[in-house]
């Protein structure tokens, strides 16, 4: 292995541990399900017949993806395209909420009742992720490693 191709495996691990990390850290979601389903629900992008099984899947999706991010080699890559679609989504639902001038706590990182209000930061949050996805799936093509 070169030393170019070290540089990009650490890359590579360093940016699906950042990321996990963060799916990992809305497990909330599913301590509360009827507390992020509100937060959903406020978002009024959704009708109201799918906001609680989007409550219930996307926080599953979000644990199952840091999972394999951190023990699955073999779905490594797969929960990183997911992890970047999901992003994608919620940055979207953000911003369409704040150009609204709707502000409301978006249950990322907490459903609690003093949770601050999502903002532009959260955007800039979600693509400062975003661009660690791409990272890691540079890394990954470049480092030479395969998804055993």
């Amino acid at each position: 292995m070169t030393a170019d191709q070290k540089i990009y495996r650490f890359a590579y691990w360093l940016a699906c541990f950042i990321i996990a990390a963060t799916l990992l850290s809305g497990y909330h979601k599913i301590l509360y399900p009827a507390d992020f389903a509100l937060a959903v629900y406020r978002f009024h992008l959704l009708p109201e017949e799918l906001v609680n099984i989007s409550a219930i899947y996307f926080q599953w999706l979000e644990i199952i993806c840091g999972l394999c991010l951190l023990f699955v080699p073999k779905l490594r890559v797969a929960a990183l395209w997911i992890a970047l679609v999901l992003l994608l989504v919620f940055s979207g639902a953000i911003g369409i909420n704040l150009v609204r001038g709707t502000a409301f706590s978006c249950g990322c990182f907490s459903n609690a009742p003093d949770a601050p209000p999502m903002d532009w930061m959260s955007v800039a949050r979600n693509a400062a992720l975003m661009a660690l996805v791409g990272l890691a799936l540079i890394g990954f093509k470049r480092s030479g490693e395969t998804a055993h």
